[in-house]
């Protein structure tokens, strides 16, 4: 007779667990009972093998690593084909991947940045939620780490509510009602099993970087890290719900789809190495008790490296070969994929332009050429020159301005202005730094507060009004002056008399026109309308939908107080080391209803 007793690391019996009992001449099995015990009689051997949980056979793991390596690299033929027949591949551009395009150093380890290749809809929304999330899923694992899956599944459930995981589940790219909770803890727990386990982990870190470098070399940017937590996670979850959930998932995690099998069988037989243990010539007649290990820690859900999706250029030939690689990709995804998410476009707006050499400025052809000059005669300039002969215009960098490739809709849409699909549209590309010694230009990120500055530095008549800047120039003065300003017609525009007029019909007393006066007076000299933000930040117009403002692109305001034609801009439109701006051509890309 032998009594068996099996434990979690926390004590607690592991219920119902499969055990056998093997001697020369007997073999017993079971399973074990609700407190993880069972006694087994009837033994003839004086000595026997015991093992306590499902049969954890020898070279079936190797086995399983490679069938997903086979998986992988099967992944990886048909991207490079796709690669050579696209013309998409790294080697095709001028820069090379060590020259990088942007930074690629998230790919060092394949953990050190996250958000990879999550759906548009996360990067839409704020990543500070992501990090509650993480929160709750760690939470709910480490406490269970040394329990039963039965307790690991309760504190999910406690710990992360079906709000939580319906949001979680989309931002992955699913129908949140085409997962439960179950399954997301099932594929939660899969995971951090898989990348707890050195050498699936090696191989799928290897993969990262061999698929993006299989992809358009800016294509790195997107990736943030490549093939970390959550991509693995989604394609456990594709495989728990079935081909008809992942078909709405990211364009990529379906490419990845394949290896949703392998990775769900590697993961069952990795948590057999966990709950599974074996004892040797145990006699008979006693108490055999064991312990299964300890889980393996959590994964975190980490912000993506900004870094890794910088664009980092120093020329303006590798500026036009950029925005060129960005056209195969977003003709290859189908549409636009912000670059930057929400929280991360308003940490740059704080960070200024100290990493942005070259800005860009959306330009209708017939103003490449000036009022009434002649077709080739480039005498036109970047912006409406004022009386004094100084020109501003609004903006975006290069870097923010990439993921829209050369199609003038898609631009003007992250920048939040009118596209007239009956125009024709340039791109210029300036270098900032030149455009300093050649036209004496000054370029900010338009904040309420660095406005205000620019203002009082550089525009005359605000010096006895100085209070009355302070106050028009915060967000809630900007929502009363949109709402005025949206009333007004063109005679109110142009005679100050009918502006008073109809500002005492809206209610407004002296002092309250005064403080609108200034703040009219902030428009004309700035082009700060009724639609500025103050955050630095442009409002995407076809992002922006029911009253959500989106933001699209990091704005960018210049004056130039010696501006130059395009002609001299350009070289004559020769380029070479004397231009500092290049004009690139806009052609649409018409994807189709």
């Amino acid at each position: 007779m032998l009594d068996l007793h099996y434990r979690w690391p926390d004590g607690t019996g592991v219920a119902g667990a499969p055990y056998s009992v093997e001697g020369l001449s007997s073999y017993k099995s079971g399973n074990l009972d609700n407190e993880g015990k069972a006694r087994v009689t009837g033994l003839s051997d004086p000595v026997v093998d015991v093992r306590f949980g499902e049969p954890a056979r020898a070279g079936e793991l190797d086995i399983l690593r490679r069938q997903l390596q086979a998986g992988l690299d099967a992944i990886l033929t048909r991207e490079r084909r796709e690669a050579e027949r696209l013309g998409a591949s790294t080697d095709s551009l001028p820069l090379t991947i060590k020259a990088g395009v942007h930074f690629a150093h998230g790919f060092l380890g394949l953990w050190d940045s996250a958000v990879g290749l999550i759906a548009n809809n996360l990067a839409i929304t704020n990543l500070t939620h992501l990090g509650y999330y993480n929160r709750a899923l760690q939470s709910a694992w480490a406490a269970t780490r040394d329990s039963s899956d039965q307790a690991w599944l309760d504190a999910f459930k406690k710990n992360f509510d079906e709000t939580n995981k319906r949001a979680l589940v989309e931002a992955l790219g699913f129908d949140p009602g085409a997962i439960t909770r179950e399954q997301l803890a099932d594929a939660y727990e899969a995971t951090n099993l898989i990348l707890a386990d050195h050498e699936s982990r090696k191989m799928l870190g290897q993969f990262a970087v061999d698929f993006a470098q299989a992809q358009d070399s800016t294509e790195i940017s997107y990736f943030a890290g490549g093939l970390v937590f959550e991509t693995v996670l989604a394609i456990m979850l594709a495989s728990t719900a079935g081909a008809g959930v992942a078909s709405a998932a990211p364009r990529y995690l379906r490419k990845l789809a394949p290896l949703g099998e392998t990775l769900r069988n590697l993961a069952a037989r990795l948590r057999i190495t966990y709950q599974t243990r074996y004892h040797y010539n145990v006699d008979t007649g006693g108490l055999c008790e064991s312990t299964c290990r300890t889980k393996p820690e959590g994964a975190d859900l980490k912000p993506r490296d900004l870094s890794s999706r910088r664009l980092h250029i120093s020329s303006i030939e590798e500026a036009v070969a950029a925005l060129a690689a960005s056209r195969r990709r977003i003709i290859a995804r189908g549409g636009f994929t912000p670059k930057y998410t929400q929280e991360e476009l308003a940490y740059l707006a704080n960070q200024g332009l100290d990493k942005d050499r070259f800005i860009v400025r959306l330009v209708e052809e017939r103003h490449v050429d000036g009022h009434n000059q002649p077709a080739g005669a480039m005498a036109g300039t970047l912006g409406r020159a004022d009386p004094a002969g100084e020109v501003r215009f609004w903006s975006t960098t290069l870097d923010q301005v990439e993921p829209s490739d050369t199609c003038p809709r898609l631009i003007a849409q992250q920048l939040g202005v009118e596209y007239n699909p009956e125009a024709t549209y340039k791109l210029a590309i300036i270098d900032k730094d030149k455009a300093v010694e050649m036209a004496d230009a000054e370029t900010l990120i338009p904040t309420f507060d660095n406005l205000k500055a620019h203002v009082r530095h550089n525009v005359a008549g605000y010096a006895d009004r100085d209070e009355l800047l302070d106050e028009v120039m915060t967000p809630e003065y900007q929502a009363k002056y949109e709402k005025l300003v949206d009333g007004m017609g063109d005679v109110e525009w142009e005679d100050s008399d009918m502006r008073k007029d109809y500002l005492i019909e809206k209610g407004l007393n002296e002092q309250e026109i005064d403080i609108f006066e200034v703040r009219f007076d902030v428009q004309k000299d700035t082009g700060a309308n009724q639609h500025f933000m103050g955050n630095g930040l442009a409002k995407h117009t076809a992002l922006s939908q029911d009253g959500k403002v989106v933001h699209g692109a990091l704005e960018t305001y210049t004056l130039e107080r010696s501006p130059q034609t395009f002609h001299t801009m350009t070289n004559g439109g020769k380029g070479g080391p004397e231009a500092y701006v290049e004009l690139v051509k806009l052609t649409p890309i018409e994807f189709g209803e």
